[in-house]
């Protein structure tokens, strides 16, 4: 099921439906969806995706209904992903809690841009939607993530990063890097400290994604909240090497994994 397809059951305008979709870029769970690894990096500027000029054409309560729409089946997919996934219920009020944060973040954006109007929650009637097609869609995305290899994962970063395209462009031998061998590239070039400031966010989302700490975090805390806590202990567990967690033990493992490919010549 795509989102049109959701609007339209729950009897919103299917051209209004289409309109957001196409304004918003099909909101948080298409990121999600056709990320590459780690997909969570996808929410790490929550909810930003939302805030956009854009706001100004949503005018009429056919579309506002198609925007609430698309936040609250984003916010639905991410928390049934997590719940689902560690085999926990969440509870609705948590959900509410998120809707009106991002509606908050509208209102604040919106003034700070003299926007006369801007979308403001509606009351809709989610009850008779069956959300677990975008729940499952997330989930099996995670799963394909966490089985994979964190070496591919890593190398795939770099390789399809913007300094690898500069890298490219200064140095010739660089067109020829195979995506296995993108991280050892970076030593050769020169650029070790940027490419290691650019990877370690990723590393902290990669690291959650794999030991389940984003789910268990999440189930109980708004995703704003989570997003700050994920960074937060990650950040200890390099810059202090503070591992009182199996997430943090992670968040070293990857790091130690980059230093030590970094270090291969």
């Amino acid at each position: 099921m795509n989102f049109i397809t959701f609007a339209e059951k729950l009897g919103i305008d299917r051209e209004a439906a289409i309109k957001v979709y196409r304004l918003f870029d099909g909101g948080y769970f298409e990121s999600l969806y056709y990320s590459k690894p780690p997909i969570l990096h996808k929410l790490r500027e929550w909810p930003r995706k939302y805030l956009s000029k854009k706001l100004v054409l949503i005018r009429n309560i056919q579309l506002n209904q198609a925007f609430e729409a698309l936040i609250w089946a984003d916010i639905i997919a991410i928390y049934g992903m997590s719940s689902k996934l560690i085999d926990r219920p969440f509870k609705y009020d948590i959900l509410e809690k998120n809707v009106e944060y991002v509606y908050e973040e509208i209102k604040k954006y919106s003034l700070s841009n003299n926007f006369t109007d801007y979308p403001m929650a509606l009351s809709l009637d989610f009850v008779k939607v069956d959300f677990s097609p975008f729940i499952n869609d997330l989930t099996n995305k995670r799963r394909e993530e966490m089985k994979a290899s964190d070496s591919e994962i890593i190398n795939d970063i770099a390789y399809d990063s913007k300094l690898m395209e500069e890298i490219k462009v200064k140095y010739p031998w660089a067109k020829n890097v195979k995506r296995e061998n993108a991280v050892r590239a970076f030593q050769l070039s020169e650029r070790v400290n940027e490419f290691v400031d650019y990877v370690i966010p990723y590393i902290y989302y990669l690291a959650a994604s794999k030991t389940l700490h984003f789910d268990y975090t999440l189930i109980s805390n708004m995703i704003s909240d989570t997003i700050k806590i994920v960074e937060e202990e990650g950040s200890k567990a390099i810059k202090e090497q503070e591992v009182s967690s199996e997430y943090q033990r992670k968040v070293r493992e990857l790091f130690q994994l980059i230093i030590t490919t970094l270090n291969y010549f």
